[in-house]
């Protein structure tokens, strides 16, 4: 039998293999998708040649054609943002112990969130994670339309039929401003991010609330990210004001902003002896020395679970095992809420 030149197995292709084992390029085709009568020896004969002239299987173009690839999509962005990049760390791992694959989109801001969602339309996705950014709701229509999940971390899905999931940032918000009150304090100060950034104004939003609900107000300050860097610039501006004008008590609405101003304020103040200072995520650094940060932490594992389980039961359903699954949905805006948890550190008199 006549040797055919390859470039190696990459560049093998049906047509080498249909013509090394003398049949057509329909017969191989059939032995390896196993659609189509042919005959067992027929098959085994292929499979023998394809084999042996070094051929690999293309499961993701095979899957693509024949309309089961086993990809999710996952969309992020700014991963910069630590947090973030847990929660995707946790969402990997998630996914490939269902035998699913992950296809990553990922974007350097969230503006770039719809166009992602637009790019993850031209893929064979069961369905898609999305865990930042907003969710239009025409794109919402889109996905769900195609008979493919959508599933939210941290924001709405806006959708009725897609699965959101969200820590309750509120809350977290006010048991920051009643820790904060119970302390004593008298000035509140907001270190927040983006204004449009969903999950940070809920708990500026329920920080804000209940100190009203208690007789009290807060100044909030906003920039466009949420990064150390920003809790710098927050420091700078805070050791500007006049040493009476300045708030007792800060609530840094993410971790990163928190160990920023911590840095920017060191030396120069007592903590909490001149203010006390309480952050959210709960990142790894915060527990570290330099900041021993009171901060609230999501609960990121049964986040990952609930939405997987919802991820599992749709893809079930598409290999015919279970119904389609119903929806599940709590609160305000389809969302379901797990409560955060108050991790108290010594940014906080309460560790006195």
């Amino acid at each position: 039998m006549a040797r055919h030149k390859t470039n190696g197995p990459a560049s093998i292709t049906s047509r080498d293999i249909a013509r090394a084992a003398h049949v057509s390029q329909a017969l191989v085709s059939r032995a390896f998708s196993g659609n189509g009568r042919i005959a067992p020896e027929t098959r085994a004969h292929i499979l023998e040649v394809a084999g042996r002239l070094g051929w690999q299987p293309n499961a993701l173009a095979r899957s693509m054609v024949t309309g089961d690839a086993p990809l999710v999509a996952i969309i992020t962005a700014r991963l910069t943002f630590d947090w973030r990049a847990q929660v995707l760390s946790c969402l990997l791992k998630a996914i490939q112990d269902l035998h699913l694959k992950p296809l990553l989109f990922y974007a350097e801001s969230d503006a770039e969130i719809d166009r992602l969602l637009g790019e993850t339309i031209g893929w064979r996705t069961r369905g898609v994670i999305v865990t930042a950014g907003a969710v239009p709701e025409h794109r919402a229509m889109e996905i769900v339309s195609r008979g493919q999940f959508l599933a939210t971390l941290n924001r709405p899905a806006n959708h009725p039929e897609a699965f959101a999931i969200a820590t309750d940032n509120a809350r977290g918000g006010a048991m920051a401003a009643d820790l904060l009150l119970d302390e004593g304090r008298s000035e509140f100060l907001v270190l927040g991010g983006p204004e449009t950034d969903w999950a940070a104004s809920l708990r500026q939003r329920g920080f804000a609330e209940r100190l009203a609900a208690r007789g009290k107000a807060a100044t909030v300050w906003n920039k466009d990210t949420m990064s150390i860097p920003t809790g710098w610039a927050y420091a700078e501006r805070y050791l500007d004001l006049a040493s009476g004008a300045r708030p007792d008590a800060v609530f840094a609405t993410s971790d990163s902003i928190a160990i920023g101003f911590l840095d920017g304020i060191r030396d120069r103040l007592c903590i909490p002896q001149d203010l006390s200072i309480v952050g959210f995520d709960n990142l790894p650094a915060s527990s570290w020395k330099p900041y021993q940060l009171t901060t609230f932490e999501q609960p990121i594992d049964e986040m990952v679970q609930l939405l997987l389980a919802h991820v599992d039961k749709h893809h079930q359903a598409e290999d015919g095992q279970l119904p389609a699954p119903a929806l599940v949905s709590s609160g305000k805006e389809g969302v379901i809420y797990c409560q955060p948890k108050i991790i108290l550190r010594a940014t906080t008199r309460a560790m006195q």
